[in-house]
């Protein structure tokens, strides 16, 4: 209400993208300080662009799931932040890296009007579904 009111941007940073969801109009996704994703909260929700924001809303539990099932974490460690980045700093945990990965540092990529995505498989991530979303 107070954005509204006075008409100013909010900046709200956070790794709960179930609160997200409910408060912003669009998201950037970041990962080691690069933003890797960024979209309205509708399009990100629905059409996930990158390996790292599907990894996040995957991890979220399910108010569906009723069957108490453990919460799904992204393998591997995130990168050292001391270390420039040539390649993909999400390379090394990513189920989607190919060998430009691991070379290129992919810049971000408009993927969709008003959506963008720093991944050289981008297209491949139209097959998979967040949790909860619609086909």
């Amino acid at each position: 209400q107070l954005q509204e009111r006075l008409g100013m941007a909010v900046l709200w940073i956070t790794h709960d993208l179930a609160l997200v969801a409910g408060l912003v109009d669009r998201v950037a996704v970041m990962y080691a300080g690069h933003i890797v994703e960024q979209a309205s909260v509708h399009d990100l929700f629905r059409e996930t662009r990158h390996p790292y924001t599907l990894g996040l809303l995957r991890s979220m539990p399910s108010p569906q799931d009723r069957t108490r099932a453990r919460l799904v974490s992204i393998e591997g460690r995130p990168p050292d932040l001391y270390e420039p980045f040539a390649a993909c700093p999400f390379a090394p945990r990513c189920a989607w890296v190919v060998e430009r990965c691991r070379s290129e540092n992919p810049p971000l990529l408009e993927v969709a009007k008003g959506h963008v995505s720093a991944c050289w498989r981008w297209k491949d991530l139209a097959s998979e579904r967040p949790p909860g979303a619609t086909p």
